[in-house]
This record gives structure tokens, sequence and C-alpha cells, in this order.
């Protein structure tokens, strides 16, 4: 039986991971954005759907295998469920869990995202994850521009008007002879492979091609090529092509954030943490996010505390940030911020070193309005610049209207199911 120990020598790292029986035999594929992070939640039985429970109790074996994005893992994954075929990934019992590229087989062929197989389509797949799999597309779309329409035009799409497709493939009469065509197919060959996980054949053919463009002096044509291959190395590095401006103001507001936590640069994303409950009834956490000094509310979260002992914020506490970071596809942020003083600190500071995650918390009391950072270590709000207050009291303020909203709701639900007793 695999336990925790087993579990905390994966890496904190993206990748794919294997369940093994004791004959060797893959029973389950997986991939994680924190492999560490992803097999820990496999810790505590008693979280997890039975059909993972089952094969649990079979697996003797845990490996894994690094790679350098979330999205490499996702093309690593579906590569090895296809080749392994594990009795417990249940995509080979219900397609409809997952997802699969569709290429057409006419002339300019078609690129379709679908949950079904049908034989008017060549697939690539099982692909577990929709987001991360559109994720994909879309940024390969940018580099081998292809065809999405349903229907043919006599004009030219929108899609082309923006480089997104060939001005050629979706026309219905496309000329005869064109250079494009080539062009075309060559960028469903490309895409192809990279979603079968041959990355590394399209870069090697990139290079081949800019260096014969170079020679021949095609310099203009050369450079396309080498963005090409710059770009799609950049998706699977995961690094932005194209970052957005930072708000000079918050930019300020976070160096001083920084500086104050002695943090290795500044914090982007903050996650701030609140309970609410009366007297332990209807109890809720809420999970507020700020990104680049902003709220980002679609990443906001909220928790129905199962909890169910006398009153206590600490286990509480404790049980939302556990759920919270069982869920690796979530980002994890630069820092926690909590509510409240030092009791808080160190209980989040526990639920973190079960992870052995080594992220900094900061707990905000209100009724003596203090930042604790450490067991002998805090600031007063009143001496902290203006705008680093506000920052803190925002993100605390944030996440105490988020519970309450949730907590008011339950407790008129929970009202009203009385009354029609």
């Amino acid at each position: 039986m695999l336990t925790r120990k087993d579990f905390q020598k994966a890496p904190n790292a993206p990748g794919i991971y294997f369940f093994k029986n004791k004959t060797g035999k893959i029973l389950y594929i997986g991939k994680a954005v924190n492999l560490r992070l992803r097999l820990l939640s496999y810790a505590d039985p008693n979280a997890i759907e039975a059909r993972k429970r089952k094969m649990l109790e079979e697996a003797r074996r845990v490996e894994w295998k690094e790679c350098e994005s979330e999205i490499e893992a996702l093309i690593e994954e579906a590569a090895a469920i296809k080749q392994y075929k594990p009795p417990y990934n249940i995509v080979f019992r219900d397609d409809k869990q997952y997802l699969f590229v569709g290429f057409g087989k006419e002339k300019f062929s078609r690129i379709i995202i679908a949950h079904q197989r049908n034989k008017n389509l060549e697939y690539i797949g099982p692909f577990t994850d929709a987001g991360s799999l559109r994720l994909v597309l879309k940024s390969i779309r940018k580099i081998f521009p292809y065809c999405t329409c349903k229907e043919k035009h006599k004009r030219l799409c929108i899609r082309a008007q923006i480089g997104r497709c060939l001005e050629i493939c979706c026309l219905k009469n496309p000329p005869a002879e064109d250079a494009r065509e080539t062009i075309y197919k060559k960028n469903v060959r490309a895409i192809k492979n990279v979603l079968k996980g041959r990355r590394q054949d399209v870069l090697k053919t990139l290079e081949k091609e800019m260096r014969e463009l170079s020679k021949n002096q095609n310099f203009e044509e050369a450079r396309m090529v080498r963005d090409q291959i710059a770009a799609l190395e950049n998706i699977f590095r995961h690094a932005a092509v194209i970052r957005r401006e930072l708000d000079p103001e918050r930019v300020k507001t976070l160096v001083l954030v920084k500086e104050l936590l002695g943090l290795p640069d500044i914090p982007r994303r903050i996650e701030g943490y609140d309970i609410s409950n009366l007297q332990g009834k209807n109890a809720v956490g809420s999970m507020v996010v700020f990104y680049e000094g902003a709220p980002k509310k679609e990443d906001y979260r909220l928790f129905k505390i199962r909890f169910k002992e006398t009153p206590n914020d600490i286990a509480m506490l404790q049980e939302v940030l556990l759920r919270r970071l069982k869920h690796d596809e979530w980002p994890l942020p630069d820092l926690f911020l909590i509510d409240g003083g030092l009791g808080q600190l160190n209980a989040a500071k526990h639920v973190l070193g079960l992870y052995q995650l080594k992220l900094t918390v900061a707990a905000l009391a209100k009724r003596e309005e203090e930042l604790w950072v450490g067991p002998k270590k805090k600031f007063e709000l009143k001496r902290l610049a203006p705008s680093l207050l506000y920052l803190f009291q925002h993100i605390r303020n944030e996440a105490h209207r988020f519970a309450v909203t949730f907590h008011r709701k339950r407790r008129s639900r929970t009202a009203f199911d009385l009354a029609g007793r």
C-alpha cells in the first residue's frame, strides 16, 4: 500500500504520473501542474472518488515524468494513455468524458475539438483537460494558421483578416495551384506532430528549413521561420509571448510588499482567506485572488465547511487550506494572506508543511490591526505605507465580504427549509 512518504518524493513541477500494480502493470495515468501536490492528494483515501480508491488498493508503485510545462504534460498524458490503455482511465469506456482533436479529410483540413469520434475525421487524443487543450490550440494557431470555418465563403472570413488562417482555406472557389496550399498542408502536419508529442521533430524540420532559406539568401522567409521556432518553444516553456504591462502604481505597492516580507520577487498572485460562521453553524470559507495588485474574481472560490465539532476557526481554516491545496490545477500564490492572528498563521504554516511547501504566509488581525509574519514578528498596520495598508485591507475586506455573503445565503436557505417543515 502506498503511503504519504511515497508521494512526498515527487518534485514540485509539472508532469505525468503512473500508478502500477505489483507486477508493474500501469493502472492509471494522470497529469499534474504540480506533481507533489497532486500525488499527496491521494494520501487521504476519504477525499477521493470510489473508482480511484479501488485503484489505490491495487497500486504498489508510483512513478512520474517531469515536463517543462502543463501543456507538455497534457500532450504527454494523451500519448501515454493511448499507448498503455490503463484500466482505470475511464476514457476507453466512455469517450464523452474526454476530448479529441479532429482533422477533416478535405483539401484544406479543418481542425475541431470533439467529444466523440466519427469516421469522417482523423483524431488525435484523448485529452483530459479541455481548458489546457484549447489554450494549446489557440497558441499553436498563431504559429501555424489553420481553418475552423464550418462553411465556405465567397469573401475572406474574419479569421483570415487577423492572420489566423491563410486566406484561401475557406473560400468557395480557391485559386488553383496556389503556394498557400502547400503551406497549409505543412501547418497541419506540424500541428499533428505537436499534439502527438513530436515537438522536437517539428523544431528540427523548422531549423533545417531556416538554414536552407538563409543559404539561398531568402532572409525574410528565414526570419519568419525563426519566429515560428521561438514561439513554439515559448508555448512549451509557458513563457508569455506578450506580457501585459503592470500599472506603475501597483508595481510600487507590490515592491513594498516584497521588501516588507523579504520575498524573492514581487507577489503577482496573492490569495486571501476568511472564515464566516455563527456559533459554528453554516460555516463557510472564502478564497479571493489578487493578481498583479487587482482582484481576479474568476479565480475566487467558496468552501462549505465540513468540520462538525464545536466552533473552531483555526480548524476550519486548516480544512479550507487542505482542500485548496488538493487543487493542483490552481496556480500556487506568492503570498497567502489569512484573516486572523498568530494562531491562524501557525495553522496555515502547519498545513503548508504537510505538503513541504515553502511559501510565504501573513495573518492580518482585525482587532489589533497587526500583520503577523512570524511567531515573534509583526507589523502595526498604521505604520505601513498608505498604499501597502490599502492593499492588505482590500484583500482582507474582499475575502470577508465574499465569505459573509455566501454565509448569509446558507443561513437564509436553512431558515427557509426549517419554516417549510
